[in-house]
């Protein structure tokens, strides 16, 4: 009864790596690949000016961080482009924070939504996609800070590619800042974990969600989408609800120049991150069925592969199973970690050596079973 259990997990372990072994190669790979395009080529390539962009921002009860990084956006390095603030009903200092930014800055333009008739704020933010005067619409928060301030210089380049490549949504990178203790290393490394999946299916043609703090994407798909009317239930969903219904392989590309990213503060503490997870994870219901069904998979996979480790190490497969993995090149986390290194540069060590250790494992374990794939 014990082997036979014990052979039940060897071949789910070993379809579970068949799996992962699938994944990293034929999809993560591609990230590892990936070379940001040279923004100035594109332009000098399609022959066609920067095209004029609104950014939305939208805040409730914000107005210390718009104080803090509304002028990291206003300061942009851009030739026409607009701010537009959508002031949530707000009962903070946000109103006056915002009306001294106009005096200074002619380019910011407020719209307050008042009173609040929903929770969350998709409400405010089809309001400010209304309000906004481009077609070419940029997505932050207030809480969030650009790397540099070429941020939409190089973001908005995208949208004059070549007529042949020309994206209409664009996804970008926003990690989140180093602080102490372990919470905020969680938060980072699963920001990190995140973002190379949802960058590496978007190059794989499968783009499924974007992340609100750093997002692009044109005004009209909004129309063509039906607004956030299909999922207005819910008060998350705002970006990656509205990606997945609108993204497909012809209209979605990827934005991971460093100069793009956009920092923000992690939250501080345990409970708060659990109800940020609920929210997302709720969002994640409804979206588009077979992207369910892929996300599924692959985290299933990903779990079996890793936690099947602990019975067949007191197994007889525990010395092969020990022995590769400590053999293998395991991922640095402080490089995966590292803001200031692009995703794929940080990523590709961790692509590499997982790969080795999925490969390494399968046939250990098919040859440990008494079959052997080179005979």
């Amino acid at each position: 009864m014990f082997n036979l259990l014990l052979h039940l997990l060897l071949g789910i372990f070993v379809a579970a790596t068949c799996v992962q072994v699938v994944v990293w190669t034929g999809i993560f790979a591609r990230l590892a690949r990936y070379v940001p395009p040279d923004p100035k080529l594109q332009t000098q390539n399609s022959k066609l000016k920067t095209p004029t962009c609104s950014v939305i921002i939208c805040a409730r009860n914000e107005g210390a961080n718009l104080r803090q990084n509304l002028p990291f956006v206003l300061e942009q390095q851009y030739p026409d482009f607009e701010v537009v603030v959508v002031d949530d009903d707000s009962s903070d200092e946000s109103p006056a924070v915002l009306q001294a930014f106009q005096k200074k800055y002619a380019h910011l333009r407020v719209l307050r939504v008042s009173p609040k008739t929903s929770p969350g704020k998709k409400h405010a933010l089809a309001q400010g996609i209304a309000f906004a005067r481009s077609e070419h619409l940029v997505f932050t928060d207030a809480d969030c800070r650009p790397a540099s301030l070429f941020w939409l210089e190089i973001l908005c380049a995208r949208f004059s590619a070549p007529q042949n490549a020309k994206p209409e949504i664009l996804l970008g990178y926003a990690p989140y800042r180093p602080a102490p203790g372990l919470l905020n290393w969680w938060i980072r490394f699963e920001t990190v974990q995140t973002a190379m999946q949802y960058c590496a299916f978007a190059l794989a043609g499968r783009p499924y969600m974007g992340v609100g703090r750093n997002l692009a994407w044109k005004k009209h798909l909004f129309q063509r989408a039906g607004g956030f009317a299909a999922h207005a239930d819910l008060p998350s969903g705002d970006d990656d609800l509205f990606v997945n219904a609108a993204a497909h392989a012809g209209n979605t590309a990827i934005c991971l120049d460093p100069r793009t990213f956009v920092y923000s503060e992690s939250e501080k503490t345990w409970s708060a991150w659990r109800q940020q997870k609920h929210r997302h994870l709720s969002a994640g219901r409804k979206y588009r069925p077979e992207h369910q069904a892929l996300l599924g998979a692959l985290a299933l996979s990903h779990t079996l592969h890793y936690f099947l480790l602990i019975p067949l190490c007191f197994s007889g497969f525990g010395t092969i199973c020990v022995s590769v993995w400590g053999c293998s090149d395991g991922p640095r986390l402080p490089d995966l970690l590292e803001n200031s290194a692009p995703i794929p540069r940080r990523a590709a060590p961790f692509l590499v050596s997982t790969a080795r250790r999925a490969i390494g494992f399968l046939l250990r374990g098919l040859r440990a079973a008494g079959f052997n794939p080179f005979q």
